[in-house]
């Protein structure tokens, strides 16, 4: 191979892997470092809306990793996983049309019928606020759905049973739960699950999540206290 010969493949070579250098970037770590930017948006967003709403503090981190596990259990898709984590940082974003009085002068315990009412409109209001996000539109029907009722008892409004989308079936299952947590104890949120399954919750996704649990121990936990 001639000196020329050899520099014109050096050059091309170069090229090649500069090349692919350039796609590899714009394929994977663009996307990748703007995801991360997006999530930390999306965590900033949920502090915020916890902030304003004492009772919630600390609930979206754990309702979001614990709906996550959930959808792994029940394998679906990674489309769907990046759904569900995205809709439980946001599930909530219909609070910020509720009255400040309302979330931190009353306990919700003490709340009338007319205040549950409105606190119980925040799906829908919030899937309003998401439709108006072109990015965030895809994930509206999932937050609105999300405390609907299995067996339909939400209203015509509502869809029911397997109509419902599987990650709003899966956040009404895992949210209950982690409020029910903080305000009841775990205990007791745990026999709300075997009460509600098959009314209130899916039974398919309450069995998924109690195989989560298991792992944290509530379980177990809950058959030493009966013993």
């Amino acid at each position: 191979m001639s000196s020329m010969s050899a520099m014109s493949w050096l050059i091309t070579l170069g090229f090649l892997l500069s090349g692919a250098g350039l796609l590899y970037y714009i394929r994977w770590v663009l996307p990748a470092q703007s995801d991360a930017k997006f999530r930390e948006s999306l965590r900033a967003f949920s502090t915020a809306v916890e902030l304003r709403f004492p009772h919630h503090t600390g609930m979206t981190d754990r309702v979001a990793k614990l709906s996550v596990a959930t959808g792994r259990k029940l394998m679906l898709s990674h489309a769907s996983l990046r759904r569900i984590d995205t809709a439980a940082q946001l599930r909530d974003i219909g609070l910020c049309s509720i009255s400040y009085r309302l979330g931190n002068e009353k306990h919700p315990t003490e709340w009338s019928d007319a205040e549950l009412a409105t606190y119980d409109r925040h799906p829908e209001s919030g899937a309003a606020m998401l439709e108006l996000v072109p990015s965030l539109r895809h994930i509206a029907n999932i937050v609105r759905c999300h405390h609907a009722n299995y067996d339909g008892s939400s209203g015509s409004f509502f869809p029911k049973g397997e109509d419902i989308p599987i990650e709003s079936r899966i956040l009404n299952v895992v949210s209950s739960f982690v409020w029910n947590e903080k305000t009841i104890g775990s205990l007791l949120a745990y026999d709300d699950l075997e009460r509600f399954s098959g009314s209130i919750y899916d039974p398919s996704v309450t069995a998924a999540f109690k195989s989560v649990l298991r792992s944290s121990g509530v379980e177990e936990a809950k058959s030493a206290v009966r013993v």
